[in-house]
C-alpha cells in the first residue's frame, strides 16, 4: 500500500510539472543585443540595437551615438535618411528600407536615465523583401534597456 502511494506521488508530481507554463515571454517584443563593436554612420561612431521575441532576432535599428539624447526623434521614409537604419530578418529571409518602395524606420529617444541605469527607445518600421516584395510592419513599440544593453548603448556617448 505505501509503495503504492509512493508511485502515485510521484506520478502526480511529474504530471504537474509538464503542465507548467515556460517562464520567458515569447509574445513580448524586447531588446535582444545593443551592438558594442566600433561601426561609423555618416563618418560618427553608432550602435545598433537588435530587437525580437523569444530571443530570436528580427529587427534591428541603427543610428549615431551622438544621436543619443532624449527626446531624439530619428525618421526615414523610404531610406530618406541616412542616419537612421532599419532591417529585419524572418525566417532567412531578409527585410530593408528601400528609396524604391513604401518602407519607413523611427527611433525616438523616450528616457535615457544613466543614474536610474534605464533607457527606454520607441522603435517602428515598415521594410520590404527586396526579392518579393513582401512587406514587414513593427508598430511603434517602446523598448526598455537596461544592464549590459544600456551599458553598450551608453559607451563613449557625451552625455
Amino acid at each position: 500500500m505505501l509503495i503504492k502511494n509512493v508511485v502515485l506521488s510521484v506520478f502526480l508530481i511529474f504530471s504537474l510539472g509538464a503542465c507548467m507554463e515556460p517562464t520567458y515571454d515569447s509574445g513580448k517584443l524586447k531588446v535582444i543585443e545593443v551592438t558594442d563593436h566600433d561601426f561609423k554612420i555618416n563618418g560618427e561612431s553608432a550602435v545598433t540595437v537588435i530587437v525580437g521575441h523569444a530571443n530570436v532576432a528580427e529587427y534591428s535599428f541603427s543610428l549615431r551615438k551622438s544621436d543619443l539624447k532624449k527626446g531624439t526623434l530619428l525618421q526615414s521614409v523610404s531610406d530618406s535618411n541616412p542616419n537612421v537604419r532599419a532591417d529585419g530578418t524572418f525566417f532567412s529571409e531578409y527585410y530593408v528600407q528601400s528609396k524604391d518602395h513604401d518602407t519607413r524606420a523611427s527611433i525616438e529617444i523616450v528616457e535615457m536615465d544613466p543614474v536610474e541605469k534605464v533607457a527606454r527607445i520607441a522603435v517602428g518600421a515598415k521594410l520590404v523583401n527586396l526579392k518579393n516584395e513582401d512587406y514587414k510592419e513593427l508598430e511603434i513599440t517602446i523598448l526598455e534597456l537596461t544592464g549590459q544593453n544600456l551599458e553598450h548603448l551608453l559607451s563613449k556617448v557625451k552625455m
